[in-house]
């Protein structure tokens, strides 16, 4: 039976006129596909790191420990690092499923080690304050701007009582104006706030308080340096 398959199969490698492919092409395939996966780690590494950078910046600015409605919430949550993080690790195993006994590494595996190492790096990216830079440039791109929510973002909420900006005028100790981060410029009133601080020209602060109506007055009744 054996004899008959291999005169079989050698009947149609000759009439087909197959040729087996040169070693080297499966060597450049498998290293192709290490070089994804080691890739995809590196890339969910920036995105771990994206997502630690912007908790700490929600939690350094006060965002978690105040009352944010279901909104505000939904709104701190980095869909798009998350999603990236998800796609670059089924890109990962993939590629390492298409290796030279790529086949005996289980989906969870290469799933946990792909996120372990993304976690551990990501971590690093962010102490080393990588991630805050990465963050930072990208935000000069107005997709990735759009698509991302940090704290100068959450302080341009004047309407439910938080803004920030830079100090470019200093009435007296109870006024001063600013202009946030989006260009538009504020008075603010101080009368009422519960801290005794005084902000200095080219200062930036950020505030709690009331918008007064419709007008680009706003009554703070905290303030503190932003702070980076």
């Amino acid at each position: 039976m054996n004899n008959e398959l291999s005169k079989i199969i050698q009947e149609r490698i000759e009439v087909n006129n197959i040729t087996p492919l040169p070693r080297w092409r499966f060597i450049l395939l498998s290293c192709v596909f290490w070089i994804t996966a080691g890739l995809s780690v590196v890339i969910g590494s920036f995105a771990v790191g994206a997502i630690l950078f912007l908790f700490f910046d929600y939690s350094h600015h006060n965002l978690l420990t105040i009352s944010e409605g279901a909104t505000g919430l939904l709104l701190m949550i980095p869909y798009l690092w998350i999603i990236i993080f998800l796609l670059f690790i089924a890109i990962a195993h993939l590629s390492i499923q298409h290796t030279k006994k790529g086949y005996h590494y289980k989906i969870h595996s290469v799933i946990v080690i792909s996120v372990l190492l993304s976690l551990i790096f990501g971590s690093i990216l962010n102490f080393i304050g990588i991630s805050k830079t990465t963050h930072e440039s990208l935000k000069e791109i107005r997709i990735y701007n759009y698509a991302t929510y940090d704290s100068r973002d959450a302080y341009n909420r004047p309407v439910i009582g938080r803004l920030a900006g830079v100090v470019t005028s200093v009435q007296n100790k109870d006024n001063f104006s600013i202009m946030d981060f989006r260009g538009h410029s504020w008075n603010v009133h101080l009368g009422t706030s519960t801290y005794h601080y005084i902000p200095k020209i080219n200062s930036t602060v950020q505030m709690f308080g009331i918008l007064e109506g419709s007008t680009s007055i706003f009554q703070a009744k905290s303030i503190r340096e932003w702070g980076d």
